[in-house]
């Protein structure tokens, strides 16, 4: 009887713990059910969410009229949009390509392993000859993901059309500028001459006049002419070691009458020891637009100094003067041609707007670049800087 008893107790328990089981594994298919049901749906979502995005992408870069092109860490091709296909007459499957074997151009090729190198953005302006010589301004920027570079986008701007404008305004500029340079020397030749021999009073205010402004479209005519070389690229530089001291006193010497005039201070703060490689007559050039233009625009009792510091990987130069200075609403645009900050008084002094565009021109042939500090009333300081060698 015991035995019984005990067999179905026993029995009892193992049909208790069959249903505790059975109850459990259940639970957990259904937990295992909806858990799985969740990741579909997040799955579901995430690849709806990335369609969209890539879709957005697509449209982006289709719709864009400049040429995109990704590529990876290698320099191969990892995506590419229908204007950028369109500029470089491309067919075919381009993915997996080498950018350098597409682009045949080595600074391009030079500036995405640039970018790779550093994990900066670089900016350059590229002429390419395949399939049509075209030029294009082209920003490369790195691309990461969780913080490591794996690849570069390259954006490139078709600039060929501004540029070859900028080539037909230059040889207008310098026709025109030729074509009037014979005429304007006539007047002012018979002017002076007429001026020298003995006329009326009345007669000789008006060829004074005519003289004058003869004398100033004879000026603006030549730093035209000037202006149109230096851009057409074909003006050289012929370095050689100035003795900068020396060099700033024969300067002054040539600008004294026109300073003591107005009672302006010059003075030649550079040492014995300073000294550079550039171009003497086109150094002349810079420092004498940019000395003129402190000496029209300082007031009389003024003061114009020159000096000159010798820096790591540059030599660097400043005029300064104590005129009225230039608003910071204006000194981004002191180096436009024809550019004049007070126009009724640059007409009274002369001044055609040409001589700092002339002296940006000059300096960034050299290699270096200008830069002006300035203020409302507190004077010009134009700052030069040269590369060492």
């Amino acid at each position: 009887m015991l035995a019984i008893f005990l067999f179905l107790l026993i029995g009892a328990a193992v049909l208790l713990a069959a249903f505790f089981l059975i109850r459990r594994e259940r639970r957990f298919r259904n937990l295992l059910e909806r858990q799985h049901k969740q990741l579909d749906e997040r799955l579901k979502t995430t690849l709806e969410r990335l369609e969209e995005e890539r879709a957005r992408l697509k449209t982006t870069f289709g719709g864009m009229t400049e040429g995109v092109l990704l590529t990876d860490a290698r320099g191969d091709i990892l995506h590419l949009n229908p204007a950028f296909q369109e500029m470089f007459s491309l067919e075919g499957k381009i993915e997996g390509r080498s950018a350098l074997e597409i682009l045949a151009s080595v600074p391009s090729d030079n500036a995405i392993r640039e970018v790779i190198r550093s994990g900066k953005s670089v900016e350059r302006e590229i002429l390419f000859d395949r399939p049509k010589r075209r030029v294009f301004q082209v920003h490369f920027s790195p691309m990461h993901h969780d913080g490591k570079l794996f690849g570069v986008v390259s954006v490139f701007h078709d600039l060929t059309e501004i540029r070859r404008l900028e080539e037909v305004r230059r040889d207008f500029v310098a026709n025109l500028s030729h074509e009037l340079k014979t005429p304007l020397t006539a007047i002012r030749g018979f002017s002076e001459t007429l001026l020298e021999d003995s006329t009326p009073e009345e007669t000789r205010k008006y060829l004074e006049v005519i003289f004058r402004h003869a004398t100033d479209l004879s000026q603006l005519m030549e730093n035209l002419l000037n202006l149109s070389q230096i851009e057409s690229g074909k003006e050289e530089i012929r370095s050689e070691q100035i003795s900068l001291k020396t060099f700033v006193d024969r300067l002054l010497e040539r600008f004294k009458v026109q300073a003591e005039l107005k009672k302006i201070h010059l003075s030649n703060e550079t040492h014995e020891s300073d000294a550079l490689h550039a171009d003497p007559p086109k150094l002349n050039q810079i420092l004498s637009n940019l000395l003129d233009n402190a000496i029209k625009y300082t007031p009389p009792g003024g003061k114009i100094w020159i000096r000159a510091r010798s820096l790591d990987r540059a030599f660097q130069m400043e005029v300064t003067d104590t005129g009225p200075g230039i608003p910071p609403e204006e000194r981004s645009r002191v180096f436009e041609r024809f550019y004049r900050i007070d126009k009724a008084r640059s007409r009274e002094t002369g001044g055609a707007g040409l001589g700092l565009a002339i002296v940006k021109h000059l300096v960034e042939l050299h290699g270096g670049r200008i830069t002006v500090e300035s203020g409302s009333g507190q004077g010009s300081r134009f700052l030069i800087s040269l590369p060492r060698s």
